[in-house]
This record gives C-alpha cells, structure tokens and sequence, in this order.
C-alpha cells in the first residue's frame, strides 16, 4: 500500500517500517495498521479541522484549557493565533489522556509515539489476532443490578 503523506515523515524517521492497510476513518482521524520492528501497531492520523465533522464540536472541547494567559486569551477572541492554539490543544488532548491514564494505571494502548499529528501506539487484538472491533460497534450484555 502506498503510505499517506503525513506517514511518510514517520517512515523516513524509522518511527514506522511499513504502512499495511488502513483500518478504519472517522470524524477526527484516519486510523492505519502499520509495523514497526517487526511488531503491528496503528497509526492514528488526526484530520485538520477543516476536514472534520463534529455537529455539536462544543461538545468536544468544553473544559479544555491552555495554561498560558495568552493563548486563553486569543482561543476566546477566536483569532488566527487563537484558533492555532486550539486546534494544536484538540490535537494533543486524546495523547495526553492517554499518558495521564497509563501512568495513573489504567490499562490503554500503549503509545509508541507522537509525530507531526500523528499518534502510533499498540494495536489492540481480539483472540485471533485480528484488530478488535470499535466499542460502539459490540453489543454489550446488560450490567447486573445488585438492587
């Protein structure tokens, strides 16, 4: 498969070996399996906010904030600089949930790296080997109620 262009940096770096196939697209990213040393991973390419189709995004980004002043400042006057700085905060929320969740002991994929808006991390499988589903995607039996 030929690789998309923001997995190319990543290739050259040695970061990945090869792009196998793609896994699945979505409202904020395109998600590809990859191999790096031998082992699967994904690689998790976030779409630019042009590209992306939330309908509710405030939904998304409510309680988000940058700790400097400044960029507060021009996030809420939604200028050029402000809407830079969002966009780079959108980007690495997802990342530094995932770290902060890890090192608190939670168990997630395991991040391998973060380049150029580009997350690779573990591949989570099912039995087989096969890439497990997407949770939305399981039907799920009902909790039991202990009452």
């Amino acid at each position: 498969m030929r690789a998309p262009a923001p997995l190319l940096s990543l290739i050259e770096q040695g970061v990945i070996d090869v792009v196998a196939r793609p896994l699945m697209s979505g409202k904020e990213a395109r998600v590809y399996l990859v191999v790096a040393g031998g082992e699967r991973y994904v690689a998790k390419i976030y779409k630019e906010a042009k590209d992306r189709t939330f309908k509710h995004r405030s939904e998304y980004t409510e309680g988000r904030r940058v700790r400097n002043t400044r960029d507060q400042r021009a996030i809420r006057k939604h200028s050029q600089y402000g809407r830079s700085k969002e966009e780079a905060a959108w980007r690495t929320a997802e990342v530094d949930a995932i770290y902060r969740l890890r090192d608190a002991g939670v168990r997630v994929p395991e991040p391998r790296a973060y380049v150029d808006n580009v997350l690779v991390m573990e591949l989570v499988t099912d039995r087989l080997g096969n890439p497990a589903p997407r949770l939305a995607d399981l039907s799920l039996p009902s909790p039991v109620s202990y009452t």
